[in-house]
């Protein structure tokens, strides 16, 4: 007779088989699945003030369900906009509001689906004046409709951003410049407002008892997604299909969770994502719902994303290995890593129109192994912690004062280095190898890069990450700022202490103002960076910040500066 475990769980696991049963016995003697399906929140959390943060948390569960309206609106809206020649669109957007547009517009192209009706989707979630500029270059103004979209409405670069684009839209048709946004924001928040003020297009209020990182079936996702050329109705029809409540404790979303959850509890933390080139913009979505769900009070999963492929040696024995596979590409490298006794567990990504049902399913999955592991899956206690150095950075700078930084480590034309040392070195390359051989058994390397997110800085990164890895043989993550600050930060500064933290930042070749706010982007992502830094070390994180002259970062050669 075969054990649920065995009949139920793939033969990738059987690793962690014994952890698997473990978790499955937990769950039943919690009385999970009726507890889940009532929608108790003591499931995530027995403190009274986070329990009522919980119930205004869990509307993903009914998502789909409830947005047809919204599906509707966003068809009409498209169709609208079609007929007056817009062809481009932008989303402005952070974190869960930029993430899962991410994912829809990639997947869309990637499945090679014929498009009909569409605009061109963009995403901008960064404050890198090269990367405002780089993709205003790329978008024709007066046929652009940019989507701003800020669940809270406050969120800095959101404001910035829209600032900045409202600027260059009134340049080009400032008798009806509000034409060219709409708004997507709980309701009542400043940005409804202000759409209302500047007469944009269109508002969409979302759904306010979604949190942000499980937004991607509400208007945060849903609207982006029409505009991009989906079938917002099949969209969700096949999604709920496929998830429909109530659950079971074989249902594939709780499947993962058990999985997730047993690796965990095994010491295996660290989440490798290994994707499939169709599907791979979905690993950035999972890091932040997992990372910014799991990473607290102490405990964290740590997802590790696109990372460059390494040998068989050099995958430590802290990992789960999660295969999203589409067209099977890697199914070799899978059975070497089955072989080298790593579990492998492998998601069957959907077709085009099921992938409404794969986040859902990363959801259930997420929530389950947060109760697990005993955290609150809902709330984010840390993240603000950047955000608020970085305001008061900002307003020293709008004062015309200047800001107080340390004394460098090391310094030279093209580099300084800031962090704490025991020692005093006559090269940067000595402080670097100090500071990486301070990582041990179970730890991981951070790279947080404020610069540009592009083609040439992922390659230039992932060489990095790979020769760390080969150097160290711990994983490494790689998170551009201040993408990074709403997803991955949460676990960095509220998980375990296990991480090296290396934060590059630089001096922009381009000026770029913030229109009426007295800065430049220039300014705000510099004081990102500090404050990332900054809120690290209140943490006491091991963090060294990497300061690059203007146009070094693209001369140096990174490799050679990390050699150990």
């Amino acid at each position: 007779m075969t054990t649920q475990t065995e009949s139920t769980y793939p033969a990738g696991v059987n690793l962690l088989a014994k952890a698997i049963q473990s978790q499955l016995e937990k769950l039943k003697e919690n009385n999970f699945v009726e507890r889940f399906n009532q929608r108790d929140v003591t499931l995530w959390t027995e403190i009274k003030a986070d329990q009522e943060e919980v119930t205004h948390r869990l509307g993903w569960l009914d998502a789909a369900e409830n947005s047809r309206q919204t599906v509707k609106e966003a068809e009409k809206l498209l169709k609208e906009v079609l007929s007056e020649g817009f062809t481009h669109a932008v989303v402005l957007g952070m974190g869960g509001s930029s993430l899962a547009p991410e994912v829809y517009s990639q997947f869309i192209t990637t499945h090679g689906e014929e498009q009909k009706n569409y605009l061109v989707l963009s995403i901008l979630d960064s404050t890198s004046p090269e990367q405002i500029l780089s993709l205003q270059k790329r978008i024709p103004i007066d046929k652009t409709l940019f989507i701003v979209s800020s669940k809270s409405g406050t969120t800095v670069e959101v404001k910035t951003l829209f600032a900045y684009f409202w600027e260059q839209v009134s340049r080009v048709d400032a008798k009806s410049a509000g034409r060219h946004f709409i708004a997507i924001s709980d309701p009542n928040t400043q940005l409804q407002k202000l759409a209302a003020e500047k007469e944009f297009r269109k508002a969409f209020e979302a759904d306010p008892n979604v949190g942000g990182r499980y937004s991607a079936l509400i208007a945060f996702g849903l609207v982006p997604a029409v505009l991009a050329g989906y079938d917002g109705e099949k969209l969700l029809e096949q999604s709920l299909s496929l998830s429909r409540m109530p659950i079971s404790i074989n249902d594939a979303g709780v499947q993962l969770g058990v999985v997730l959850g047993a690796a965990y509890a095994s010491g295996r933390d660290k989440l490798t994502l290994l994707a499939d080139a169709p599907v791979e913009s979905m690993g950035s979505w999972i890091e932040q719902l997992v990372a910014e769900s799991s990473g607290k009070e102490g405990k964290g999963i740590l997802p590790v994303d696109v990372e460059p492929l390494l040998s068989m040696e050099d995958y430590s024995t802290d990992r789960l290995i999660v295969y999203l596979r589409a067209d099977g590409h890697f199914d070799e490298r899978v059975s070497e890593l089955t072989a080298s006794n790593q579990p492998v567990f492998t998601c069957r990504m959907p077709e085009l129109y099921d992938l409404a049902a794969e986040f859902y399913r990363w959801e259930v999955a997420t929530s389950v192994a947060c109760i697990l592991m005993g955290v609150n899956a809902f709330n984010q206690p840390n993240v603000q912690e950047s955000k608020d150095i970085a305001k008061q950075m900002l307003s020293v700078l709008k004062a015309g004062d200047e800001l107080k930084i340390n004394k460098p480590l090391w310094q030279d034309e093209t580099l300084a280095l800031y962090g704490e040392s025991a020692h005093k070195h006559v090269s940067a390359q000595a402080y670097l190898k100090d500071f990486i051989l301070q990582g041990k058994s179970g730890d991981y390397i951070a790279v947080n890069a404020f610069i540009e997110r592009n083609e040439d800085n992922e390659i230039k990164l992932g060489e990095l990450r790979k020769s760390l890895t080969r150097a160290t043989h711990l994983p490494t993550t790689l998170g551009f700022g201040p993408r990074f600050l709403h997803s991955t930060g949460q676990l960095h500064k509220g998980g375990e202490n296990n991480g090296l933290y290396i934060v590059i930042s630089q001096d922009e070749a381009q000026t770029l103002d913030i229109p009426g706010e007295g800065i430049s982007f220039n300014n705000l992502i510099f004081a990102q960076a500090l404050g990332d830094t900054q809120a690290l070390e209140s943490h006491n994180r091991r963090v060294l910040r990497l300061h690059f002259a203007i146009n070094s970062f693209n001369k140096t050669q990174l490799t050679d500066l990390f050699r150990l």
